[in-house]
């Protein structure tokens, strides 16, 4: 394996103190010899100072972090918000959490503006998939039906809920695709690597609310050939997030 992308974490965060813990995960991401991370600020007390702290980042860390921006449709400034991340120019990826931000995807009608706004300026959408009924892959399948051009990747798999649904929702469809963190059930995995086509898979790890080594090894033991491995560690992320026009690969 000639690297590794993580596709999916977040900017650890102090609550009491409010300080986003940069060397911490600086620190995580040397020891666990990952090349690159798309990181995203799920947690804070502001979302504009959350994507904040992820803009900072990638422009203290331009060859190791990827810019993922927290967008809540439910907010009357989300557009201006998005609209101002993408300005930053260091804003990759799109993260949309109906479980955090409690909503139902399908009767968001600003989600329609967003997506629009993402394939307009290349943005990949990433969304929350696994627990609960706000937060099924389906829900996020009537977008990339009626947008096309839409890039959705489907977060966690679909989880324990939706896991065995996501494995028969993806395939239907060209532009979603699955990320690996928190699936740890080896029969769902086992018939998503049978079903799903190779080049949909993106590794990730949900540090630091999981553990990166433990991520990374999940995979040891289903004896995957090293031209799937490939794709999944880094090379569907190159691809799907343009990495390869930029020379950051």
């Amino acid at each position: 394996m000639d690297m590794i992308i993580d596709y999916h974490c977040h900017l650890p965060w102090d609550r009491d103190s409010d300080q986003y813990l940069i060397e911490k995960l600086v620190e995580d991401t040397k020891e666990n010899n990952i090349d690159m991370r798309v990181v995203s600020a799920l947690d804070g007390y502001s979302i504009s100072e959350q994507n904040d702290a992820v803009i900072s980042l990638v422009k203290k860390y331009p060859m190791m972090f990827i810019g993922c921006a927290i967008i809540n449709p439910k907010e009357k400034n989300c557009l201006d918000e998005l609209d101002r991340v993408i300005q930053s120019g260091v804003i990759k990826a799109i993260e949309l959490d109906s479980l955090a931000h409690n909503y139902y995807p399908e009767n968001e009608k600003k989600i329609n503006q967003i997506i629009e706004k993402a394939i307009e300026n290349n943005l990949v959408i990433n969304v929350f998939t696994g627990w609960g009924p706000r937060t099924m892959p389906a829900q996020w399948a009537f977008y990339a039906e009626k947008y096309p051009a839409a890039k959705i990747v489907l977060l966690h798999m679909g989880t324990t809920d939706f896991g065995y649904g996501c494995v028969e929702l993806v395939p239907q469809y060209n532009n979603l695709y699955v990320e690996t963190s928190c699936m740890y059930e080896f029969p769902i995995l086992r018939k998503a690597f049978s079903k799903i086509d190779s080049s949909k898979f993106l590794f990730g790890t949900h540090y630091p609310h999981k553990f990166t080594k433990c991520s990374i090894e999940a995979f040891d033991i289903l004896n995957l050939s090293e031209g799937f491995r490939n794709k999944l560690y880094f090379e569907n992320a190159i691809e799907i997030l343009s990495l390869h026009q930029e020379g950051r690969k």
